[in-house]
């Protein structure tokens, strides 16, 4: 579980889901306070399609389902945040593989061997390459 995802998604239901149900009641309270118009809403439509701004249903609609949709993400986050699963990287530095290179780095001639039983085991040489430069190393 990745928990700064699922704080992340949660906030976005937690700010959506009100803002899906009282603002646009909210944002028409507003513009008629903005225009100075008290509840007559042809009077409001009226001023703001002189001031080029689009009349209050559209508005609501779009504030509507801006506020749903950040809702919807925010579920959708939370949802994924909560299946994703940890994975190891594959270059971490984690104080196992230092304690391996500390050995490695304590002989030369051990880390290049260790390299050739890996290189082997990659099937990268066979195994008479293996016991050829085995020997030149010792």
């Amino acid at each position: 579980m990745n928990t700064k995802l699922v704080a992340a998604g949660s906030a976005l239901v937690i700010l959506g889901m009100p803002g899906y149900f009282y603002v646009p009641n909210l944002m028409s309270n507003f513009m008629n306070t903005f225009t100075g118009t008290s509840g007559s809403s042809l009077m409001t439509s009226n001023i703001l399609q002189q001031m080029g701004i689009p009349p209050i249903d559209t508005m609501d609609k779009m504030i509507h389902y801006s506020f749903g949709a950040s809702a919807a993400a925010g579920v959708i986050i939370v949802v994924f945040g909560m299946a994703k699963k940890k994975f190891k990287r594959q270059f971490s530095s984690t104080a196992e593989s230092k304690l391996g290179e500390k050995e490695y780095h304590a002989d030369p001639i051990q880390k290049s061997i260790q390299i050739l039983k890996e290189r082997l085991a990659k099937g990268e040489i066979s195994q008479t390459d293996f016991k050829n430069l085995k020997k030149l190393l010792e």
